[in-house]
């Protein structure tokens, strides 16, 4: 999925694409790579007529009036072609004048030309103590400073301390440094005697080193997005050991990886583009986020297709190499090791991502209506504040009417703000099995079971693990013999979560054993103190009673207890599981966990590997936040859902895991907590591990996200 969102940005991304359907980006690599050359691509001056490198800018200067969301657009999907030229360096150049220029040097340093493309840009960071001014400001560097793009610039920018300074190319010594990316140059700049800057702009070299990361996160993003394809497309076709690659586990766990490398990068960019217009400090911290993100991501992509492919891979006629190429600079010019550091120092400091989404006029109304509502539930407890949370609505708010609000998405964000802090009634593991009760049950399961559930007189639990099956959901071999009136139900499941504290159950149950595995499995609800059912608590590692596991000995079902159609349980199982992800990669978001090691850590400070480790914690923290409100937003324009819900409950989880480990590393190096936290902290560790299997393990849902949303082969056991 691109950066792109609004309905301005998919056409110029459509438009994009439909350009080069008609050009060989590629082709015009290539040829660089076998004839290295410095200078513009042939066709610049058709990226100035399309308005691509001036996208971002007013439109008094040339530009189109838009802005850095869709420059980043441009950036990614002309990456995503390897379309060769400076246009990242230029469009940098250009929005760093725009935001920091006066009119004045904004018409001297000629921003309409850069937006035209009769004036190329480039910007370049000097490193601390590698600069020196005389007394009349003059320039001069003790050695060369890296510039990408600096052998095509007619401008470049020097970030210099705090400051930024305004050159002609010709006024710096600059040499060819021989980039393994032919499509653009790296220029080693040098000023051995004095220089005078054309101009200087004050306090800009934070806002210019933002404004890089956001569009070198943005090209990355790219880079991944066509590695993926290209990797994909070769493991649906390239055969071996009589079957498609794809077919085989490890490939698909290697594309499941990528597709969620791209989905964090896309939101990360995405989401940093959109605060470059905020305050320093948090776009600062977005920006760097997005580079740690991002450009790892690249570089593995880029790795990983050509391991996909295999020795073809390797070669020079492939077009593998040239991403590797183009990830490989990126991630040398726009350093992920520094943007750590900044992260860290950041984080410890107290800086917190603050974002919102802009919501339409008709979210008012919700709000006052929730207020309202607020007011009613007044000092109400217990089974009175439930009780009006029900009445209303407003306990499960998306729920269709008489149960719920019916919200769209609009209310739901309007809820989550004005409840926030509210005590609302909490239903778990019900929530989804009591909403499978709504979409499938009759008028009778309806009114028997919908209003007590939601009151909290009826509790739920899922009865779909077996021993044996492990997540193999259709693994049933729990069975159903017909009776008079129902059915008597033999078998055993396990690691039913809260199976020892509900008062109901949802099961899958084997009532037509000759029947495919899919079918003949019908869906029953049970009665947890039926006779003949016995429910066994299991502890976890921590000595909790989380689960049980729960055997049936001719335990009778009557048919009025049957969801859906007999035989027809697994579609109803389906939409069970389908419930049950999203509610689980949703309850895993928002916990800002990652920051409070900070505390702790601010005081023991100075190992590198821990300091980078909380950092990337806190950069995917950051990337899990932004892909949700990225959710948000697409469906407050309603647009449909993509993969995004898959990779929140994948990476959510493994996040929980990864947090906790890194956790008991900055206990050991503080040396002392007190016994409470140290016992909450040990605890956490193990709990973390349920993270990564309930609701499916980590494994199996990479399997799902690479044959349902990558479309490859399914085992050829399984079809």
């Amino acid at each position: 999925m691109p950066i792109a969102l609004t309905e301005d940005q998919l056409s110029l991304a459509e438009s994009i694409n439909d350009y080069y359907r008609r050009t060989d980006a590629l082709g015009q690599t290539r040829a660089r790579l076998e004839s290295p050359t410095v200078g513009l691509p042939g066709d610049w001056a058709r990226y100035a007529e399309l308005g691509w490198l001036g996208i971002h800018l007013p439109e008094d200067v040339g530009g189109a009036g838009m802005g850095m969301g869709e420059a980043a657009v441009v950036v990614e999907e002309l990456a995503a072609v390897l379309a060769p030229g400076p246009v990242l360096p230029t469009v940098w150049a250009s929005a760093l004048l725009a935001a920091s220029g006066t009119p004045e040097q904004q018409q001297q340093l000629s921003l309409t030309g850069l937006a035209e493309g009769t004036v190329v840009g480039a910007v370049g960071s000097v490193p601390d103590g590698l600069a020196s001014r005389d007394a009349d400001g003059a320039f001069r560097l003790a050695g060369p400073v890296q510039v990408l793009g600096g052998m095509e610039a007619d401008l470049i920018l020097l970030t210099v301390g705090a400051d930024v300074l305004a050159f002609d190319r010709v006024q710096l010594g600059s040499v060819d440094a021989e980039s393994m990316d032919p499509t653009r140059s790296v220029a080693l700049i040098s000023a051995d005697g004095p220089v005078q800057p054309r101009m200087e702009l004050p306090g800009a070299a934070e806002l210019a080193q933002a404004i890089g990361r956001v569009l070198a996160a943005a090209e990355a993003t790219g880079v991944t997005r066509a590695c993926q394809n290209m990797a994909v497309d070769y493991a649906k076709q390239r055969q071996a050991f009589g079957r498609a690659i794809g077919s085989f586990q490890a490939i698909k766990h290697i594309l499941a990886n990528v597709l969620v490398d791209q989905q964090l990068s896309m939101a990360q960019a995405w989401d940093a583009a959109g605060i470059l217009a905020g305050a320093p400090e948090q776009r600062s911290l977005a920006a760097a986020a997005a580079v740690v993100t991002a450009l790892p991501a690249a570089v593995s992509a880029a790795e990983q297709n050509v391991q996909v492919h295999g020795a073809i891979g390797y070669t020079r006629e492939h077009d593998a190499h040239l991403y590797m190429r183009r990830a490989g600079v990126l991630s040398m010019m726009f350093s992920v090791v520094a943007a750590r550091r900044e992260i860290a120092a950041a984080t410890v400091a107290g800086v917190r991502r603050v974002s919102g989404i802009d919501l339409p006029p008709e979210a008012e109304g919700y709000r006052a209506q929730a207020r309202e509502f607020v007011a009613q539930l007044g000092s109400a407890a217990g089974a009175e504040r439930r009780e009006l949370f029900v009445d209303s609505g407003y306990a499960i708010a998306h729920w269709p009417r008489p149960w719920g609000r019916g919200a769209g998405a609009v209310e739901q964000l309007v809820l989550d703000e004005e409840l926030r802090g509210q005590e609302r009634p909490e239903y778990g593991i019900g929530e989804w099995v009591l909403r499978t009760v709504v979409d499938h049950g009759t008028q009778e399961q309806l009114d028997r079971y919908v209003h007590a559930s939601l009151l909290g007189k009826i509790t739920w639990c899922q009865l779909f693990s077996e021993p044996g099956a492990g997540s193999d959901a259709a693994g049933v071999t729990t069975k159903a013999k017909r009776a008079e009136g129902g059915w008597i139900v033999n078998g055993q499941k396990t690691w039913t979560s809260g199976g020892h504290t509900s008062t109901h159950g949802m099961a899958t149950i084997r009532t037509n054993p000759d029947a495919a595995k899919h079918k003949g499995i019908s869906m029953m609800l049970i009665d947890m103190a039926a006779p003949g059912l016995t429910v066994r608590p299991i502890q976890d590692s921590r000595g909790v009673e989380l689960f049980a596991e729960v055997f049936f000995d001719d335990v009778f079902v009557a048919d009025e207890d049957v969801l859906g159609a007999v035989d027809g349980g697994w579609g109803v199982a389906r939409s069970a599981l389908g419930n049950e992800r999203v509610t689980i990669g949703r309850d895993r978001l928002g916990l800002d966990l990652s920051y409070d090691l900070f505390a702790l850590y601010a005081e023991v400070r100075g190992d590198a590997g821990l300091d980078q480790s909380i950092a990337d914690l806190v950069a995917e923290d950051l990337a899990l936040a932004a892909l949700t409100r990225r959710i948000a937003e697409q469906a407050v324009r309603g647009g449909a859902s993509g993969p995004e819900g898959a990779v929140l409950k994948l990476v959510g989880s493994e996040h929980t895991q990864r947090l906790a480990t890194v956790s008991l590393a900055v206990a050991g190096e503080a040396g002392a907590l007190e016994a409470k936290a140290l016992n909450e902290l040990q605890r956490s560790f193990l709990y973390a591990r349920y993270s990564t299997l309930a609701g499916g393990t980590s494994e199996v849902l990479r399997n799902q996200i690479a044959e349902l949303i990558l479309g490859l082969p399914r085992e050829q056991s399984l079809r």
